[in-house]
């Protein structure tokens, strides 16, 4: 038998309320010379029947069952079987749309200078309308398209959606495929794609349906959750050796993320001079015990120059705020990803 061009990746565990739905999405597809590797995760609902079912009327689609050993393995187990040049993610609770696999791919094999390419993504829920602060994600991430965007904005957030990857499988396999980490597994296999200069790229068009429900794994997770975003964002920032020509960081932000920041790199001993934002506070204010100076009117540009061997972090939770610092510091020479680096 032939190897398919593309492997569909897809991990499941008791997704059988969903798994129909997202079958269908899979067999429509206009690209035929796939083959999706379903691993199921020690199932306990009639997520494994309802595999099997599909197998036994596409032989395409295989399914690898294993004990619940959680998605790293999963994934893990999925690569490992992948017989296709190429390898698209996909969870059993989203929707491909019918041109997704076809268009990524196309979209590779006519740029060669990408290496891993996501698209455009449209949030979905069943369970009433999409928060602002999902919409808010999406907009973000749509925006993101060239290597350069992605790679800029790449500590802000994941900003490729995990179940859009698509990329070659040996490209996988150079990355050592998924790592058990204290942190989400896919922002993981991006940073360290990063790291080794890796290009992205990602599909202008929208491919992708992806379900924000309440039991969603992101969203009860740990690994998934802010504290351990940061942590992440602050290992990898020391892997990047960016901080090697400064004493410490300068926090912009004194919010739940400023704090959750300032917390992620103490600890790993990272000098921390203080924050700046634009709150009105008595003299000697601080924060987790450091000086926190709040200007109402703005960070002054001056008070900034003070602090020359520290590498200004946003952690300004406020979009607009965020916005016009970042402006503020572009407009005053200092260079996004070599002096001042956005994390929020």
């Amino acid at each position: 038998m032939t190897a398919p061009r593309v492997s569909i990746l897809m991990p499941v565990r008791d997704d059988a309320q969903t798994i129909t739905e997202c079958l269908n999405s899979i067999q429509s597809q206009t690209l035929e010379d796939w083959e999706l590797v379903a691993v199921n995760d020690g199932s306990t609902d009639e997520s494994e029947k309802l595999l099997k079912e599909a197998a036994e009327s596409n032989p395409r689609i295989r399914v690898i069952s294993t004990g619940p050993s959680g998605i790293v393995p999963a994934l893990n187990t999925g690569i490992s079987a992948c017989g296709g040049r190429y390898i698209a993610r996909m969870d059993c609770d989203d929707r491909m749309r019918p041109e997704r696999l076809e268009t990524q791919l196309k979209f590779l094999e006519n740029h060669h200078d990408i290496d891993f390419c996501g698209c455009r993504v449209e949030p979905f829920t069943t369970e009433g309308p999409v928060s602002e602060n999902v919409m808010r994600y999406h907009r973000w991430s749509n925006s993101l398209l060239q290597n350069e965007e992605i790679q800029r904005d790449l500590y802000v957030e994941s900003p490729i959606m995990h179940p859009s990857f698509f990329s070659t499988r040996k490209l996988f396999e150079f990355l050592g495929g998924y790592l058990e980490q204290p942190w989400a597994e896919d922002y993981d296999l991006l940073l360290r794609a990063a790291s080794e200069k890796i290009r992205f790229g990602k599909c202008s068009e929208t491919l992708l349906e992806k379900r924000h429900g309440s039991d969603r794994l992101s969203r009860v997770d740990p690994i998934y959750k802010r504290p351990a975003m940061m942590r992440a964002k602050v290992h990898y920032l020391l892997e990047s050796g960016m901080l090697k020509r400064f004493d410490g960081v300068l926090i912009a932000g004194t919010g739940p993320t400023g704090r959750e920041l300032a917390r992620a790199f103490l600890e790993r001993k990272v000098p921390l001079a203080g924050f700046v934002d634009n709150r009105r506070g008595p003299p000697g204010r601080r924060v987790l015990g450091f000086p926190a100076w709040g200007f109402p009117g703005g960070v002054p540009v001056e008070f900034l120059r003070r602090f020359p061997d520290r590498l200004i972090v946003l952690g300004i939770g406020d979009s607009e705020g965020q916005a016009m610092m970042t402006r503020m510091l572009r407009e005053n020479g200092w260079k996004e990803k070599e002096d001042f680096l956005r994390m929020a």
